[in-house]
Parts: C-alpha cells; structure tokens; sequence
C-alpha cells in the first residue's frame, strides 16, 4: 500500500490550495469561503520517485451542527488511516484556539506519527516574522510555506517522502470499472457510496448540497476492482451560482466523462425530473453506459404493479432512452445494492461487446429482406453493408449509395432491430451512413 499523507487544521487555512499545489491538479475546490471542503478526498501523488495517497479534509471545528459534526468526524479518522500527517495553521491569521486543540489532539492520540506543522500564507517578510508565534503551539519546529505561490512546499515534501518506509516491490493495480454516481443533489448518492463500502466514507446529511468535490473510493467484488465515483449533485444552471456551486457541477460532468458506467440516482417520492433526464442525456451523448437507480423505495407504498407502473412512467418520459434498465433499490435497507453493482458490470461488458462484420451483414441481409427502406423523393436507398468501428461504446457504419436518403424512422428501426439481436442493455448505440 503506498502511503497515506493526510492535511488536516481548521477551516480555511489553505488545505485544498496545498492539496491542489502538490497533485499538480484542480481537483480540491478552492474559495475564500471557510468549509467548502466537507468530505475526504484523496488522489495518487508522486514526489522524488516516491509514491504517495495525498489525503485533503474538512476543516477540523467545533461547530455543534450535524455537518460540523460530521466534518470532525472524518477529519479524525482520515487522522486514524494516515501515514503521516501534515497540520497546518494560518500565518495571516494568527494562532487560533482551534489550532491549540488540534495540536493538543495530535500530541495526545497521535503521537506515535510523524506530524508535520505547517504554516502557511507565509508570503512576505512580516509574514515569516509573525510565524514565530506559533511556536507557542508545542511542537519542536515547523516548516514555513506558501501553498498559493509554492515557497517552501518542496523542502517539505522532500522531508514527508524521506520519513516512508522502503517501498516493496511495486504491484501493477488493474483500473477497475469506474461507476460514477450521479444525480440530484439530497437523492441519497453518498449512502449509496457508504451502504456499499460498509463505512462512513462520505458524509451523509438531509442538508442539499452536502457533497461538492466528486470523490473516489474503490472496492473490490466477485474478483473484480470498481471505483466508485461519488459526485456533487447537478442542479439547473440558473440556480448555480458562480463560485462553488459552478465548479461542483463542473466536478460532475468531468466524473461522467472519467465513468464506464453512470448510475443515476433518483428519489422514489420525488420520481423522474426534467434535470434527471439532462443529466442521462449528458452521459447517452458521451457513450457512457447508463443505470437508473430509484433510491428509498422503501419509502413507498407497494402494490402488486408499483414497481412496473413507476418504470413504464419512467419511460415514458424518456422516449428514444428506453434502452436504459431501472433498478429499484434502497441505501437505508441495502436493498438491490450489490445487484446494482453486477447490473453496471453487465452494462459495462455491452459497452465493450464486438460484433464481427460477417454477423452483422447476415443481420443485415435479413433486415433488409423483411424490411426494406422507403424511398424518398423517388430514388431508391441501397444499404450495401454495416461493419462496426472502433470507439469506446458500440458504433456501426451503414454503407448506402446516398446517406441523405435515410430517414430519421428508418435508423430507429435499425437501432432497435440491432438492440433486439445483440445485447446492447443501458448502452448508446450510433448508427452512421456513409457514401459507398
């Protein structure tokens, strides 16, 4: 395992600036705004020829809130799991009570870990000469840095990667299938994420909006690696502010990008709504393969029909995207969870499905046969073969005398006729026609 290197100290002292700084990367939301990190968040990072899990947290408080709570609390157990950890404290700010029940704890109930302290916004002379305060905080010595500008940050690094432990040999880690969690903000996705990890990775509250950075956690089931996408919640683009609100959202739509396999997740009371379907075109126009999952349905009242009435009504609202199954599941209950996880592995084995050219032509002489296509404008449309291309979700390219001949009808037709004969369950399929 490599090692785990966590940030951790109160709100806004920089902890997703430095994050960001040493991963070379945007991943951490950054704004003035004290707690926009809530959730842990890791990314693999590698300094001097040394790997390392570079951990960023929320920021450490007392708040008596359920989120404040919450945020504590993976804030001392990303504590517990780290390898090293790096506290840091505020040079503009000063030395807050805060810092001085941070440091209590981590003499207290982590002294057996080196601990780094840090502080940071070091960019001036004054800046350096006010540092010294911190002394009073406990520690033998402290590194003096910049996470904005980067002053220092590498002297730091050099002495975290200098106290690991000789690397064993290193082992090649298969990618897994990346399954990204996506939805309306408050639908349950961060229990989804925890039922099946079976720990509080994320926090979990009734407060819209609890999960801003798109987060991944891995596990492994049936011999086979997944990573697990938790994301921020989409919402309408009017009701985003610019700031944070904008950049979770942007989180989101690189999550779907990075997937195999989206699962949407949508409340049962609230049902399917207008942004659900935004959000599945998003991903059907990615090529991304594509599971609806209506969460709490524990919470609704059953009869003999329910759950075939309420897919049909899905369906109906979806039109032309009737190709992607539901699944009825419930966090709370863990009901359907891990079939959730073998119906994404089916979805994600049809997006990767090949079909030889020779089958595809006999598909489509038999096509063909019983049903031909219509002329338009008095000529005759000629399709003369169909070969599938390289892509990452099954793509076919029909060869015709005229591809403006093509109707719209006809190429549904043959997207459903090509559904029917070969296994294309939750995946897009593309039809092109192309000059012969």
């Amino acid at each position: 395992m490599k090692p785990l290197v966590a940030l951790v100290g109160r709100p806004n002292v920089g902890k997703s600036t430095l994050f960001n700084r040493i991963s070379r990367t945007r991943s951490a939301i950054t704004d003035s705004t004290p707690g926009v990190t809530r959730d842990r968040h890791t990314v693999p990072v590698e300094w001097a020829g040394r790997e390392f899990v570079l951990m960023d947290t929320g920021g450490y408080c007392l708040d008596r809130d359920g989120i404040g709570r919450e945020v504590r609390a993976q804030t001392l157990l990303a504590m517990e799991d780290a390898d090293v950890i790096l506290f840091l404290v505020d040079a503009r700010s000063g030395l807050a009570y805060l810092d001085l029940d941070i440091a209590r704890l981590l003499r207290k109930d982590f002294r057996g870990k080196p601990v780094y302290f840090v502080v940071n916004k070091v960019e001036s002379r004054q800046h350096a000469l006010d540092a010294e305060e911190f002394r009073k905080a406990g520690f033998p010595g402290f590194h003096r840095i910049s996470a904005l500008d980067g002053a220092g940050v590498a002297d730091l690094l050099d002495e975290v990667v200098a106290s690991f432990p000789e690397t064993p040999e290193k082992r090649h880690e298969e990618a897994g299938i990346r399954l990204a969690v996506i939805g309306r903000p408050n639908v349950g996705k961060s229990s989804f994420v925890n039922a099946l990890l079976g720990n509080s990775r994320h926090i979990v509250s009734n407060r819209p909006g609890t999960t801003r950075d798109a987060i991944d956690s891995r596990f492994r089931r049936n011999g086979r690696d997944y990573v697990l996408i938790d994301t921020a919640g989409l919402r309408k683009r009017t009701k985003i502010d610019r700031g944070i609100e904008f950049y979770s959202s942007r989180r989101t739509e690189q999550a779907i990008e990075r997937c195999h396999v989206a699962l949407l997740l949508i409340d049962a009371v609230q049902g399917l709504e207008k942004q659900d379907i935004k959000i599945i075109e998003m991903a059907a126009q990615r090529g991304k393969g594509l599971l609806i999952l209506v969460n709490k349905w524990d919470l609704v009242e059953k009869e003999s029909k329910t759950s075939k009435e309420y897919t049909d009504r899905i369906y109906d609202h979806i039109g032309n995207l009737s190709w992607i199954p539901v699944l009825f599941i419930s966090a709370l209950t863990r009901k359907n969870l891990y079939r959730a996880v073998d119906t994404a592995l089916d979805i994600s084995e049809n997006r990767e499905r090949s079909i030889s050219t020779s089958e595809l032509n006999r598909f489509l002489q038999d096509v063909l046969a019983q049903t031909p296509p219509s002329s338009k404008s008095g000529r005759e449309l000629k399709i003369k073969y169909v070969t599938q291309i390289g892509a990452h979700h099954p793509v076919f390219a029909f060869f015709c005398n005229d591809p403006g001949l093509v109707q719209s009808n006809y190429k549904r037709f043959l997207e459903k006729r090509l559904r029917r004969s070969f296994d294309f369950t939750g995946v897009p399929v593309s039809l092109r026609f192309m000059r012969k």
